[in-house]
Formats: structure tokens, sequence, C-alpha cells
């Protein structure tokens, strides 16, 4: 059996002890102040932007599942890279399992550290939806277009002021996405990228449907595989996890989603992001810490 399907069978077994209906409330949208970069050296225009109450490491940052976003981000910079790795694919097996909001809240995170400058690139380009997220009206230009052009930037980057945040959205919809990723212009975006930037985020299609997380995770030094708990089949995570082996990719781990909890002291169960690392240092560095139940942990 292995790793990522006990921690299914744990997380269901855990939801099943403690799940219980709570009533839904839609909460409003949050706003954050972004900068909107300007062609050709121009002075930057400062605008506002909605921001989906799922992003919640910029609307409640203080909340129990931001919490896990932070702890995320300890165990991705705990492992152990080569020198000069900066880049990590975020990806899932199927629609539906939270990537997104993952790649999001985890990238956010990330670029709250002193000094430490993030990008995230929204490279689904078959249906990509972190400008939905953030609520970015325009996506006229992204990644597509700069891929198009031969791989230049060239005011495609939006920055996020508050958290110190740069997106690069995935602009409109090619009509052959993966040749694109599979061209030399994605090898020159990215040298540029990683000359500009601490850390570049990846939020990459699905790993059954399509090629583009294969030709994605050959560019990176690092992939997260993200699995919703209580919703995705074992065979399912199994054939994604072999594809990503097929492929060669660094899986760095197992992020499972919607994984409810209860804590003393808050009326509601709330979704935790648990961390799932395949390094057993990590697993003993985690064990050491004895965090509380509600923290992540790693597969024993």
């Amino acid at each position: 059996m292995s790793k990522i399907t006990k921690a299914l069978e744990k997380a269901a077994r855990e939801r099943l002890q403690h799940l219980q209906e709570q009533p839904t409330v839609k909460a409003p949208a949050i706003e954050v102040p972004i900068v909107l970069p300007a062609r050709l050296g121009s002075v930057s225009v400062a605008d506002r932007i909605q921001v989906d109450p799922h992003i919640v490491a910029a609307a409640d940052p203080k909340s129990p599942i931001s919490e896990q976003y932070r702890i995320l981000r300890t165990n991705l910079q705990s492992l152990k890279f080569r020198p000069g790795a900066k880049v990590v694919v975020i990806t899932s097996a199927v629609h539906g399992e939270g990537k997104t909001v993952t790649a999001i809240n985890l990238a956010l995170t990330l670029s709250r550290q002193e000094n430490l400058k993030v990008v995230l690139v929204d490279a689904d380009m078959r249906k990509g939806s972190i400008h939905k997220w953030l609520g970015l009206t325009d996506r006229s230009e992204g990644l597509s277009t700069v891929l198009a052009r031969g791989g230049e930037l060239n005011g495609e980057l939006v920055t996020l002021k508050d958290p110190n945040l740069t997106i690069l959205p995935t602009g409109p919809y090619p009509e052959h996405p993966a040749e694109l990723l599979e061209s030399s212009h994605m090898k020159r975006l990215l040298a540029t990228l990683k000359t500009q930037f601490d850390v570049v985020i990846i939020d990459a299609p699905p790993v059954l449907p399509v090629a583009d997380p294969g030709i994605l995770a050959a560019h990176a030094d690092g992939v997260l595989l993200v699995v919703r708990a209580g919703r995705t089949q074992r065979k399912t995570v199994t054939q994604a996890q072999a594809l990503l082996d097929q492929m060669k990719a660094n899986v760095l781990g197992c992020v499972l989603t919607h994984v409810e909890y209860y804590l003393p002291g808050y009326y509601r169960y709330y979704h935790e992001y648990q961390y799932r690392a395949k390094d057993d240092e990590v697993r003993a560095e985690k064990a050491k810490a004895a965090r509380k139940p509600a923290a992540a942990e790693a597969v024993r």
C-alpha cells in the first residue's frame, strides 16, 4: 500500500469520526491593493482587486487554515533541493482537487517572508483560473502571449503590493498549449524568472487528462501533488503518481485538501490542507516538533 493511499485512508477515518453538518456561509470578497505594471518603464498605477474568500492567506491570515499553509511552507523549505533550485510545480490527478487554491495560498504565504520574491505562474492554458480567484478581469495578456512572442516579458506581470507577490496570468487560451510549454520559449521565460525571483510557483493542469504537467515537471525542481480527501479515488491517485514517476518528476510530497477537523475553542469544523512529505528526515523533524494534532504531519 502506497504512502499516499495510507494518508487518504487516515484522512477518511478522521473525517467520519469528526464530521458534522454545518451551515454554509458565503463570506464577502476581500479587497487587496495591487500595482499594475505599465509598459516601457512608465510609472505603475495603483488599483484594487477583489480576492475570493477561499484565498485565506489574504482573507484571513490568522485562521487555522492559513496556519496549515505556513506549515506547508516550512515543510517545503526544509526539503533538500539541489543548489539553485527555485521552481515548484503544483498539480493534481484530475480537476477539482483544489490545486489552484493551494498554489495561490502557498505563493501568498511564501511571499510574506522578508526579502523573498515570489512569482506565481498560471500554466494551465486550458482552464486556468488564477485571474478569477484574484479578481483580475483582464486576461488579454499572460503566459500564452509571452510564449507566442518568444519568451520575453513585456508588461505581462501583475505585482500584488500587499502581500508582495507577482502573478503571470495564463493569458488567452492557445490552440496548442503543450507545444508552447515544450518550446525553447518556455525555457527562456523560466530562466528570466529565476534571475528575478527567489521562488517560482507554477500552477499546472491535472496529470491524467493532458501532457502539460509532464512537460512542466521537466522544467521544475520539484512537484507537489494535490489530492482531495474523501473524493479522489485511490486508483486515480496511484495512476497520477505512476505517471509522474514515469516522467522522472521530483515529487516532493502530497497536499491533502478538504480534511476536516474540530478544534476546541472554535465553533465549526475547518478544512485543513495537510502536507505529506516523502523525505524521512522531514518526518523526523516534525515528530520532534510535537505539533498539535491539527498540524500537518508526514506519512508514516
